[in-house]
């Protein structure tokens, strides 16, 4: 038994990976339908503004009303402050979750609709409604991340963003910290806009173009880029085992 132990762990590990994956194709389904619905537009997003501001919402009619869909099996469940209440901001209450933990929304305000998601996917902020259509681009286009495993509902990454001083670390702004999370053994699951699904190494985020305007030659210079000079050395070290890029 203590030799089948490993591999049994490592098996649960890699079914979790791929029902992960399978999440987040049929966000690409959905997805997919929305724009076609829309002229080629992805929904707005906005997590501070009205409840009908948030990508869930905005996609409610395109999938099961389970919450099911929104959860990572690797972070199934919410994150509780240790007094178990949640932390509120202004007319919003919301509350990120961890590597192993999912995201909580909850928006509720005099007569507007009342929305409580909980989830353990987020979108790129750099891909909301201001992109007027996501038909035929092609491949540079196609690469760009869209949702990903996320401490919450969306993220702000930028390639020269300092990547977390130790695992877990999601204080600060919303930046790649957000996306960067241990989840599936060195990486995390992403959804790419030619709908397509597969997992990013956690040094490969850095590496990723966030937004279709940024060039190639700018995300090279990135310190944290083979391209730009980063060392093993240069990355916190909790990451410096994980494959580089």
């Amino acid at each position: 038994m203590a030799l089948l132990l490993p591999a049994l762990q490592k098996a649960r590990r890699q079914s979790k990976t791929a029902f992960c994956q399978i999440n987040l194709h049929q966000w690409g389904i959905a997805f997919s339908a929305y724009t076609n619905d829309h002229a080629g537009r992805l929904p707005y997003h906005f997590p501070m503004g009205a409840s009908n501001h948030v990508w869930p919402y905005a996609l409610r009619s395109y999938f099961s009303d389970s919450n099911d869909a929104l959860l990572c099996p690797e972070a199934p469940t919410p994150w509780l402050r240790p007094d178990n209440r949640y932390p509120t901001t202004g007319f919003t209450q919301r509350f990120l979750g961890s590597t192993a933990a999912a995201w909580e929304y909850r928006f509720e305000l005099g007569k507007m609709p009342k929305v409580h998601f909980t989830g353990s996917y987020g979108i790129s902020r750099h891909i909301d409604h201001s992109v007027q259509d996501t038909r035929n681009k092609g491949p540079v286009w196609n690469s760009v991340p869209l949702l990903l495993d996320c401490v919450f509902m969306d993220a702000d990454p930028w390639p020269f963003s300092r990547p977390p001083e130790f695992e877990d670390d999601i204080s600060g702004s919303s930046d790649m910290k957000y996306f960067c999370i241990n989840r599936h053994d060195g990486g995390i699951n992403g959804l790419f806009l030619d709908w397509s699904a597969r997992k990013v190494g956690l040094k490969e985020l850095w590496t990723l173009r966030w937004d279709v305007h940024h060039s190639a030659s700018m995300i090279n210079h990135s310190h944290w880029t083979i391209a730009g000079g980063v060392q093993p050395e240069d990355w916190p070290k909790w990451m410096r085992r994980f494959k580089d890029y």
